[in-house]
């Protein structure tokens, strides 16, 4: 979900807010939170601006925990 990335002498240095490893995921879970992400930002009224973002920021980190568990998008 954003963050920055070095790669030095064969190392790579990572800085992010957070990370999860793609095998510690249920892919199963992770489809249902995708699903779900997706039904609230279909739900969201156009003029709740403040809502759309949080919602849309949601159907982000779904769609990439989904991702890192190996499901397809």
């Amino acid at each position: 979900m954003g963050g920055f990335a070095e790669v030095e002498n064969n190392e790579v240095t990572i800085l992010v807010n957070g990370a999860e490893r793609g095998d510690k995921i249920k892919k199963e879970d992770a489809q249902a939170a995708f699903q779900k992400a997706q039904e609230r930002l279909e739900g969201v009224l156009d003029e709740d601006r403040q809502e759309k973002i949080r919602a849309t920021q949601a159907l982000k980190r779904a769609r990439a925990r989904l991702q890192a568990a190996g499901g397809v998008v």
